[in-house]
């Protein structure tokens, strides 16, 4: 009897797990989707959040499928045993070639959660202060939507559908600040942290408690930071990081994970270099990921191209667009966004300087 209950409760846990993981998923791109402005500048931000939501499910839902078949087609055992969410991570881990390709976009997470909570506090201060409403119509301002809904929809459905939802609800007119910008301490410790746990997950035996725990608090390290409130002006010794530091710091991080990971490929005979592209073949979970990770690269040239056209600077995108393939997505964006941050604070010194 007791066996049977204990049972009971199990299915009834999964099925509880499994019903948040959709509604979560669900809510969290409906409202993006609702709050995102659909503008003539954004369209190529739509086009590739649509690809790749499209692109991504299908491989997920075919391995969600493929899972379901291997355990003979039995609903209840599968909704018992199937454990997704560990078993993707231990699937992308593996081996060195699928983690070559996982590690570049778990990496990139620091960068993206850091850039997120950045420029949505930024835009929630410019729509408090009326800034927006000054610059546009009335009809045309939408309401600010917390930057945890993204997080949340890049974490539970894919980062390449989060971060072009974000991207087009900011205001891409170019503008200059007085100076850099800062985050919280404590925000750039977890970041930090989130990285070293990325780092550590395949030296972890996948499929074990210190696997599942170390999953949890990665997600736990990214998550935190989108729901602080700050205010990048802000600065304090001490109490406040500068914005580009963080993002060097990011970009030396993202570096030594791909230069550890890529060596192999070059400098030993027993692995060879078409066992990459094999990877990403190899099971639609693997498949998903990587495609998350190759709209995120297309994603990150996009935003360089047009962000430093807009700056008058843009064969500084086109360098970062062309180092992306060599250096990863991960190290180059980072490198982009902190050279765009000093920019802002130049454009301001110079301005002064003509004025006298």
């Amino acid at each position: 009897m007791s066996t049977n209950m204990t049972s009971s409760e199990l299915y009834y846990k999964a099925v509880g797990s499994i019903v948040i993981y959709f509604t979560t998923v669900i809510t969290a791109l409906v409202i993006c989707i609702v709050r995102t402005r659909f503008t003539a500048s954004n369209t190529l931000y739509i086009l590739i959040a649509l690809s790749s939501l499209f692109t991504t499910w299908y491989y997920i839902l075919s391995w969600f499928k493929g899972e379901y078949e291997a355990l003979g087609s039995d609903l209840d055992r599968f909704i018992i045993e199937s454990d997704l969410f560990i078993k993707a991570y231990a699937i992308v881990t593996n081996t060195l070639p699928k983690w070559w390709w996982s590690s570049q976009l778990l990496v990139l997470t620091g960068t993206a959660l850091t850039c997120w909570s950045v420029e949505g506090q930024s835009l929630r201060l410019q729509i408090a202060s009326g800034a927006v409403e000054k610059r546009k119509r009335s009809s045309s301002v939408k309401k600010w939507t917390p930057t945890w809904w993204f997080v949340l929809l890049g974490f539970f459905g894919s980062m390449s559908v989060g971060g072009p939802l974000f991207l087009a609800q900011l205001d891409p007119t170019p503008r200059s600040q007085s100076q850099v910008r800062t985050v919280p301490t404590i925000l750039a410790l977890l970041i930090l942290l989130g990285e070293a746990s990325v780092i550590a997950t395949p030296y972890i035996p996948t499929m074990t408690a210190e696997f599942k725990y170390n999953l949890i608090l990665t997600h736990a390290l990214f998550l935190i930071p989108s729901l602080m409130t700050f205010n990048p002006e802000t600065h304090k010794r001490f109490w406040t990081v500068r914005l580009p530091t963080l993002y060097f710091l990011l970009a030396a991080i993202a570096l030594a994970s791909h230069a550890v990971h890529s060596f192999p490929f070059l400098i030993t005979p027993i692995i060879k270099k078409s066992e990459l592209y094999n990877a990403l073949w190899l099971n639609h979970c693997q498949t998903s990921i990587s495609a998350d990770l190759i709209f995120n690269n297309v994603l990150a040239a996009v935003y360089m191209l047009q962000s430093s056209y807009r700056e008058k600077k843009l064969y500084v995108g086109i360098i970062s667009t062309l180092a992306m393939p060599l250096l990863s997505v991960s190290t180059v964006l980072p490198l982009y966004l902190g050279w765009k941050e000093g920019l802002l604070v130049t454009k301001v010194s110079t301005r002064h300087k003509k004025r006298e």
